[in-house]
């Protein structure tokens, strides 16, 4: 096998940044391709902490009347709020579903240089919900793993903090915590990266669902794992990049970027180039693995009336 690179991707992924988006440009196709690009990447982007009730709030006589009428009305209040959470858990599985079916438009409007949205939605949609499953099921695996971890910390911890004491315990606990919680985010962000960058591509590779294109990526990364393990530094790398220009265009276009869709739209030669960088690090292990060139290259292109 020839020798793979981490760094040569790079420039393949540019060169085909520059042909999907510029050669030619075409406003329709960039509006086309941002709109799956903005469905795919539904559940991610920013979480601002924004504290909604200070710590004073219920101090003032306005305070203590609202906390004195949530006490004379609690049933209504909890009624209300499991309708209200109930609501925002089926708006955000919603929202993950339709992001699930989004990535596998995007990515084959990026394999074959087109901005399509009716037919990959109909094509990709045994593999969108086999993937929406699976998120749900990692989803709800690395809630129970972090909630397991922090029962042990407490477990561990306890007798000092009953005898509220900082000793040997509370110590231990914090050791504990400092080395098992970063490991633990590295091993969540490793899959999750591997899932978008390998085993989505493999799934529209060989038209598999999740599990089968999770075995084949572990059949290629048990033979290569030091090259992988470069990857996800070499992607760390590039993460950073990428994210200190997203702050300088956030700066220079006045947050623009953060309008849903518009920022989508606005950054679109980055998404390009990140979605494209891992199917050309992908190709280098050979045929198998080659995903450009499956089909024609066409783009949505304004109906002109004839004269």
């Amino acid at each position: 096998m020839a020798y793979i690179s981490v760094v040569e991707p790079v420039g393949r992924a540019l060169g085909t940044v520059r042909q999907i988006l510029f050669s030619p440009f075409n406003l329709i196709k960039w509006l086309g391709l941002g709109f799956t690009a903005w469905l795919a990447s539904l559940t991610e982007g920013f979480a601002p902490n924004f504290n909604l009730i200070p710590n004073n709030a219920f101090d003032s006589p306005a305070g203590r009347q609202v906390l004195a009428w949530i006490q004379a009305h609690l049933a209504l209040v909890i009624s209300v709020g499991t309708g209200v959470a109930i609501a925002i858990l089926a708006v955000t599985l919603v929202m993950a579903w339709v992001s699930c079916r989004g990535k596998f438009m995007f990515l084959d409007n990026v394999l074959h240089n087109r901005a399509e949205i009716q037919a990959p939605w109909r094509r990709f949609s045994r593999q969108g919900n086999s993937l929406f499953l699976f998120s749900i099921c990692f989803g709800i695996a690395a809630l129970a793993v972090l909630a397991t971890l922090a029962l042990l910390l407490l477990f561990v911890a306890w007798p000092d903090i009953g005898r509220h004491n900082f000793g040997i315990n509370a110590l231990s606990a914090i050791v504990l915590g400092v080395l098992f919680i970063p490991s633990y985010g590295i091993v969540v962000g490793c899959l999750l990266a591997f899932l978008n960058d390998f085993v989505v591509p493999l799934m529209i590779l060989r038209s598999c669902r999740v599990m089968t294109a999770w075995g084949l990526f572990l059949d290629l990364f048990k033979a290569h794992a030091g090259i992988f393990v470069l990857y996800i530094l070499f992607r760390l790398a590039l993460t950073l990049v990428i994210s200190a220009v997203v702050m300088m265009a956030c700066c220079l276009l006045c947050c623009s970027v953060l309008i849903p869709y518009v920022g989508t739209v606005i950054l679109l030669p980055l998404l390009v180039f990140w979605r494209s960088y891992s199917l050309h690090f992908l190709e280098q292990f050979g045929g198998a693995y080659r995903l450009f060139g499956m089909g024609p290259s066409q783009y949505i292109t304004v109906q002109q009336e004839p004269v």
